[in-house]
């Protein structure tokens, strides 16, 4: 796991909720309240400038957090150091890292969202096992197809299909490969 791959999943959880959503709204209307009331002869010129650096703090603020914190947490989990090996059956996920062994059945996995860069299979609501994309390789589609099967399509978040460009499609809320 790199920082790449956590901002991005970070990135994702943050920006789905509400709050994240009216942070980038609230940067917007003070822009906006600023543009008009120079427009309108409100303020001076020279004010402007205070609106919209309050505008960019709101809207720049939360990413670069995050940037951060991603950061600071791949370097302090001791899963994110060490080779983690999933595996994906009809009882659940089995992670295996270091020593280590964890298993969530699919009765535990609450949803699967996935993001420009990784999958997340969330096992409480703000805990989630985060998985690169490119670390399925050739078992992105299969895993999707059983994660499907087992949650149900209103379970699973397809957001981001620009992966398989193609190569699958959905029908009936379920993930089916095109050979």
């Amino acid at each position: 796991m790199t920082d790449t791959y956590l901002f991005d999943f970070t990135l994702y959880h943050t920006y789905s909720k509400l709050a994240g959503f009216l942070t980038n709204i609230l940067g917007a209307a003070i822009a906006f309240m600023g543009i008009i009331m120079l427009v309108m002869g409100k303020i001076k010129p020279v004010q402007i400038i205070f609106y919209l650096a309050a505008a960019i703090v709101f809207i720049v603020y939360t990413p670069l957090l995050l940037k951060y914190r991603s950061k600071k947490q791949v370097k302090r989990i001791e899963r994110y150091h060490v080779p983690n090996e999933m595996t994906f059956n009809d009882e659940g996920i089995q992670v295996e890292f270091a020593d280590k062994k964890e298993t969530y059945e699919w009765e535990q996995i609450q949803k699967v969202v996935t993001t420009p860069k990784t999958i997340g299979f969330y096992y409480e609501t703000e805990k989630a096992l985060i998985v690169p994309k490119p670390d399925f390789g050739d078992k992105f589609v299969p895993i999707l197809t059983l994660a499907t099967k087992k949650l149900g399509p209103a379970r699973v978040h397809l957001r981001y299909p620009v992966m398989w460009r193609g190569k699958c499609y959905r029908k009936d809320g379920i993930i089916y490969y095109r050979k």
